[in-house]
């Protein structure tokens, strides 16, 4: 497996696996722009040029914010999303970056086990925020630059 920035040309295979794991999927067009724009933190898990597993997310130093961060069904339980999340961090870390924002479904229990595996902290909770199906937002931490390290 190699874990890498994403570029452009990955933009339709996050495309396809937006489709099959979120119901509010971003498009190819809005995944390219995020790739491509200034801050931009998106990473992928490849392997034989198949796309396993994505991160996307946005930097605005010392802060950033993971807005997706995904691995397709078939390659889940395998330690690919901390790995992706891990890369990230690292990668980030070097250029600046000191806390760490996300928020997730409060019914993802794995998705929540993996942030919590990996140091973030719960920090607030907005009610009703997601919608199909209705779910609130648990926002998450990771924060000062000792923290990641990790």
């Amino acid at each position: 497996m190699e874990t890498r920035k994403a570029t452009a040309a990955d933009a339709p295979a996050i495309a396809r696996a937006e489709d099959e794991i979120f119901p509010d999927a971003w498009s190819e067009r809005d995944i390219c722009d995020t790739i491509c724009s200034e801050g931009a933190m998106c990473y992928c898990a490849v392997t034989e040029g198949e796309l396993l597993g994505y991160i996307i997310g946005r930097t605005v130093m010392p802060e950033g914010e993971i807005y997706r961060i995904a691995v397709l069904p078939k390659y889940r339980k395998r330690g690919i999303g901390y790995r992706l999340l891990d890369y990230c961090v690292k990668s980030e870390r070097g250029k600046g970056l000191e806390c760490l924002f996300l928020e997730v479904r409060s019914k993802n229990a794995p998705a929540i086990a993996l942030y919590r595996a990996y140091g973030f902290t719960e920090c607030g909770i907005r009610r009703g925020y997601y919608k199909n199906p209705d779910d609130d937002a648990i926002l998450m931490l990771k924060a000062n630059k000792q923290d990641l390290v990790n």
